[in-house]
């Protein structure tokens, strides 16, 4: 699935450490430094594929139900001392055979102390790293396994073949090393066979992004999305909330077939902006493999997820708020050129301008994008006049969020419903801070 950066700022997917919260602090379970890693490169491109999300689906499902099987804490020290080691800047020896090996190391022990730790420390590790992944692979072989992880131990079982690798296998945990075996594995591990290691210490990682969705999943009590075939775009989500919130209200919605454009409406504070997000949270997170904060979900996969909320100036290259907003329609129209199916969207289009501008633009917008059958779209709006004008394009349909005035105080239900509000509680907000009172001048 392509996301773009401006979209995971956007919806709070992934952040710099220390900025807010984000998604991924959220749902980040990992224990191991390149597991976290690897989970945020997956963050920044998910699958897009059907069959590739429901192998991973799968196997997360698996470990819930296994969970002890996978349990990844013996792993946790040794993983950084081998990343140490593995891009250590100490050359193996040269020599191919063991008595020039032993020869070379011993010279090169007395010149260099880093050299000495390198092999008695970090080839060490290596290979009791190799022998902890064997373990685990041998645990493997003797349970009925979903086809990604198969996949995953052939390639493991490729790599235990090979001779260095099968020979130190057999001399087991017990064995003991004599300088001249560290040498000769020092030198298979970092640069005959560097890419294998480097496939064995990713398996692990691999193996902490997938605990890690899976007990998200659970301890988060989210519910695994069905993925459905159809040519055109589907969506139907039953009471979807937002993670960050502590109490969540939840809502459903549902894209009937034919139907792909939402017409949203609803005053400020109603609610939008933070189901906007809730959704399109969930979109994300089921193409991880991952279950999603809703009650039911079933949908059809999306090549790429757009959403345009928060346009900014840029004054160092001569970008007024309003022409970013441009730029910003402008790219989702070159990705929906590009990609099949995506899920895109938009709150309140071209705010940096005049209503008549904005009302001009936003329409030529909507009439562009309805004709993408294969996507769906969510468009907030305060631009009510809209409706007369696209109320009768047959894929599009109407919802707001309720809001009411009780005793001249605004009050939210945080609820959707259908058809369109016309319900403006700006003034009442700003008198209801006396903003008024405070700007009127003393006599």
């Amino acid at each position: 699935m392509t996301i773009d950066y401006q979209t995971l700022s956007e919806l709070e997917l992934l952040r710099p450490e220390g900025i807010g919260m984000s998604v991924f602090e959220v749902v980040d379970r990992t224990i191991t430094a390149g597991g976290k890693d690897m989970l945020k490169s997956k963050f920044k491109h998910p699958l897009k594929e059907k069959q590739d999300i429901e192998k991973v689906q799968e196997l997360i499902k698996y470990i819930l139900l296994n969970r002890e099987d996978f349990d990844l804490s013996r792993f946790v020290k040794i993983m950084d001392r081998v990343e140490q080691y593995y891009y250590s800047k100490v050359d193996p020896v040269v020599s191919n055979n063991k008595i020039g090996m032993w020869l070379e190391g011993i010279v090169y022990q007395i010149r260099s102390k880093s050299f000495n730790k390198t092999i008695r420390h970090g080839t060490g590790n290596a290979i009791h790293l190799v022998q902890l992944i064997y373990e685990l692979y041998a645990l493997f072989q003797t349970k009925k396994f979903p086809v990604y992880l198969k996949s995953l131990l052939v390639e493991l079982n490729s790599i235990f073949q090979m001779a260095p690798f099968k020979q130190l296998l057999a001399k087991g945990n017990k064995h003991s090393f004599s300088l001249a075996d560290l040498y000769f594995y020092d030198k298979v591990f970092r640069e005959s066979h560097k890419k294998e290691m480097l496939h064995l210490i990713n398996f692990v990682y691999e193996l902490d992004t997938l605990v890690s969705r899976a007990d998200a999943t659970k301890e988060l009590k989210f519910t695994f999305p069905e993925f459905v075939d159809a040519e055109d775009a589907m969506l139907e989500a039953k009471d979807v909330y937002h993670l960050f919130l502590k109490d969540p209200i939840s809502n459903t919605l549902v894209f009937h077939p034919g139907m792909n454009f939402l017409f949203l409406t609803g005053p400020n504070m109603a609610g939008k902006t933070t189901f906007l997000k809730a959704l399109a949270v969930a979109v994300f997170l089921s193409h991880l493999g991952m279950g999603v904060p809703a009650a039911k979900m079933k949908l059809t996969t999306f090549n790429s997820l757009f959403s345009s909320l928060n346009a900014s100036d840029n004054l160092s290259i001569g970008y007024s708020y309003f022409y970013s907003e441009v730029l910003r329609v402008k790219k989702a129209a070159e990705i929906l050129r590009q990609s099949k199916r995506s899920f895109m969207i938009f709150d309140e289009l071209f705010k940096g301008t005049n209503v008549k501008d904005a009302y001009d633009g936003s329409l030529l917008v909507i009439e562009g994008l309805v004709q993408w059958n294969s996507s769906v779209f969510i468009l907030s709006s305060h631009l009510l006049e809209l409706e007369k004008e696209i109320q009768k394009k047959p894929n599009v349909f109407f919802k707001s969020f309720e809001s009411s005035i009780i005793d001249g105080k605004p009050r939210f239900s945080f609820k959707m419903v259908d058809g369109v509000s016309d319900e403006r509680l700006g003034l009442v907000i700003l008198k209801n801070e006396k903003i008024d009172m405070l700007l009127k001048k003393p006599e």
